[in-house]
């Protein structure tokens, strides 16, 4: 990127990042997630480092905050209100290390420097003064200068203390937070009613302490926790100490703290606790480390918006923004044509992404997604990463639209789009980017779950000439994988054993494995239930198929079509050829009549400790439910194992009955 561009690039994020902060910090409004947020600023921040010459005093770098509600009286603080640098991976917290030692030792402070691990509460920052040990003012951060005066809500706050233990005079700094409890109740009352829901409990907080009744703050019940002292009398030596001295005091602070020795213990307390955030009443959004020596912190000093003896370590988010620089359209194992955005960089969940999914051309017809737009891209759980909108005040002007292919990219063959659906398919029935993904989809979890025959492998097999069918796969010998890069003795027969032992698989997993046109897992299972032998669906009419509950027409046709196909007929011969063959259906693993969850249909989403998620589906399908791949009104109640996603989400808003793994366990028990 030129000079010229990336002093366009960064004008352009200034004004979105603080129209987007207008939205929040002064009209409580929230248009794109926190995590969003936090990766424009991130970007932002990276081409001011890059390029400083362009770093001005109204850059959202340089502030710490928005402007505070005119209805508010104003306070003007006696400590400066810092905010954080940000880290996001494991090499910038310990790039922040190196800043920190080296900038000890160039003032001559020797010694190692001990660290201070905190949880960082995702709330509402206040300021509180004391005077001669009473409350006097408590006021929001604002920006960092001038805040709002909100003492009557925080008063009605039970946490907060109105007189301390020690008549002194003191500045302190904390959190204010609403449980995640109470978050669920408001959010359904307001649905009841018919009033926007929040999208997070800080949102909820916030409102509630910014407003003029402080009634409002009552009535959601909230929590603060105390983390800082902003002024005293000087007697404090370290972060720990400070810690000590607000719980002698009577401030509520947060035990979970911890004083370390070295930056490896910080990043294990960060990871630790981003596998642990789910058992905690309140909202994280990552730990803050902080230098313990207060003479240290005093010697590193500040920049112009932060702290350089503290960071804010964010977790792994599901969302964030990147630019999309390319679109490539993939072929699926029915020929569909999926486009899929090439991105910047960006991470997302611990992983860094570069693609992420379009769906179709309706839906990027929708976004009025084109090349160079930046874009709000998230990744849910283990949900292919997924392009959720546009922000179209970052486009530039040489954006480019998104065409649909007319011929496929891999085989050259015209494309077709059926009447009535939205999906571009590619003609030719030998695709061989189709047969690629029709096997990889065969030897799947859902499928014939091949242990040690993933993605990658299938394809370089198929390259080599080793396979060219499903079949193919039974026939493969140790002989035939040994020499392979990669593969010896010991992985070669352990590979071919893996394949034996799947020659023998469930009639609804055979089912799935073959790839029909609209037919998925759930609906193998209904098929298998009702027609028992492959024979049997083979035989089965239209009529006969659209008579099956859950069946309609176009499925019954896909169905009707696949069967007849002389290619599939001759699959079906070669697979009976290597014994690799359904087991007639006996209901085992499918749904009991009469079950404790007949007619009951439930989503499975997060990580559970005492099966996997598709043996959790298994135990619903057994009990007489129904598994459905995402929630709707339709869905009778979600089972939410750890880091649960956008589904938990879903189920939230639509108000259906969410269980966790305990109520599940009681629930098929």
């Amino acid at each position: 990127m030129t000079k010229q561009e990336a002093k366009e690039r960064i004008e352009k994020l200034k004004k979105e990042i603080e129209h987007h902060r207008y939205q929040y910090h002064v009209l409580d409004r929230q248009e794109i997630s926190d995590a969003a947020l936090d990766s424009l600023k991130h970007e932002l921040a990276e081409w001011e480092q890059q390029f400083p010459e362009f770093i001005t005093p109204d850059s959202p770098t340089e502030r710490v905050g928005g402007k505070p509600l005119p209805a508010f009286k104003k306070v003007k603080h006696v400590v400066p209100q810092w905010s954080f640098n940000d880290a996001f991976s494991e090499e910038e917290v310990r790039a922040w290390d190196e800043r920190v030692r080296s900038g000890l030792k160039k003032a001559g402070f020797l010694d190692a420097p001990h660290y201070v691990c905190e949880l960082k509460i995702d709330g509402l920052h206040v300021v509180c003064t004391y005077e001669n040990g009473a409350l006097t003012v408590a006021a929001t951060r604002g920006d960092g200068t001038v805040g709002e005066d909100v003492t009557h809500s925080v008063l009605t706050v039970e946490s907060v203390p109105f007189h301390l233990r020690e008549k002194v005079d003191v500045i302190v700094e904390g959190e204010i937070w609403m449980g995640k409890k109470m978050f669920d109740v408001l959010n359904r009352e307001r649905k009841k009613k018919e009033l926007p829901e929040f999208a997070n409990p800080r949102n909820a907080a916030a409102g509630a302490i910014r407003q003029l009744d402080p009634k409002i703050a009552a009535e959601r019940k909230l929590d603060i926790i105390f983390y800082e002292i902003s002024k005293d009398d000087g007697r404090v030596k370290s972060q720990a100490d400070e810690l000590e001295r607000l719980r002698v005091l009577g401030f509520k602070t947060e035990k979970n703290w911890k004083r370390v020795n070295a930056i490896d213990e910080v990043i294990a307390f960060w990871k630790q606790w981003e596998k642990k955030r789910d058992l905690l009443p309140f909202w994280l959004d990552g730990i803050v480390v902080k230098v313990d020596e207060r003479r240290a912190q005093e010697l590193l000093g500040y920049t112009g918006k932060a702290p350089r003896f503290t960071l804010a370590i964010k977790f792994a988010t599901e969302q964030a923004t990147s630019i999309v620089r390319a679109v490539n359209w993939q072929v699926g194992r029915t020929g569909a044509l999926t486009p899929v955005a090439v991105m910047d960089p960006v991470n997302l969940v611990g992983t860094t992404v570069t693609h992420a999914t379009l769906h179709n051309i309706d839906e990027i017809q929708r976004l009025d997604v084109r090349i160079g737009d930046t874009v709000v891209v998230e990744k849910a759980g283990d949900i292919i990463p997924k392009v959720l909108e546009v922000l179209p005040r970052l486009r530039p002007k040489d954006a480019r639209p998104i065409a649909a292919p007319r011929k496929c990219p891999v085989c050259g063959s015209p494309v077709l789009r059926r009447e009535g659906e939205v999906a571009i398919t590619c003609t030719r029935k030998n695709c061989g980017a189709k047969r690629e993904r029709q096997i990889q989809h065969f030897v799947s979890k859902g499928a014939f779950d091949i242990v040690g025959l993933g993605k990658k492998i299938v394809a370089r097999f198929l390259q080599l000439g080793l396979i060219n069918s499903p079949a193919d796969i039974f026939k493969l010998t140790p002989d035939d994988l040994r020499e392979l890069e990669g593969f010896g003795e010991v992985s070669a027969q352990k590979l071919v054993n893996a394949i034996a032992a799947k020659r023998k698989i469930t009639f609804p997993r055979f089912i799935n494995a073959l790839g029909i046109r609209h037919v998925g897992e759930e609906t193998a299972q209904v098929l298998a239930r009702v027609l028992y032998t492959q024979e049997k669906l083979q035989k089965a009419t239209r009529e006969d198929l659209e008579n099956i509950d859950g069946v309609g027409p176009e499925m019954a046709e896909s169905i009707r079509e696949f069967f007849n196909d002389d290619a599939n007929q001759k699959l079906f011969a070669d697979l009976e050829s290597v014994g690799a063959k359904p087991m007639r259906f006996s209901g085992l693993g499918g749904a009991q009549s009469g079950g404790k969850l007949a007619d009951k249909t439930a989503v499975v989403t997060g990580t559970l400790e005492s099966f996997s998620r598709e043996e959790a589906k298994e135990a619903i399908r057994h009990a007489g439910g129904k598994v459905a791949g995402s929630v709707s009104k339709n869905t009778d109640f979600v089972v939410a194992g750890v880091n649960p996603g956008s589904k938990y989400d879903d189920a939230k808003k639509l108000g259906v009955n969410i269980i966790d793994e305990k109520e599940f366990l009681k629930l098929i028990g």
